[in-house]
């Protein structure tokens, strides 16, 4: 697919329709420049999952600090 994305006169790069609805609106980019081509490369948040699965391997979690996690996670969310 290939499509025309337009720099617009207040430095937004407005995509074509069918390439912005592949994604929300609070979606985040890492963008670099290689010669005269410009990539974006969408930042995708850890899942609670692998936050959790990342934890400490000897003990289980209390709920507690699951419910710690995933109020952070919310709240990182919300941020973006």
């Amino acid at each position: 697919m290939v499509e025309i994305a337009e720099l617009t006169s207040n430095d937004t790069l407005r995509l074509p329709a069918r390439v912005a609805a592949l994604f929300r609106p609070a979606d985040r980019f890492m963008v670099w420049i290689e010669g005269d081509t410009l990539y974006l490369k969408r930042i995708m948040p850890r899942s609670v999952t692998t936050i959790v699965e990342k934890g400490p391997q000897d003990e289980p979690l209390s709920l507690d600090e699951i419910n710690d996690i995933v109020h952070e996670v919310r709240r990182r969310r919300r941020a973006e």
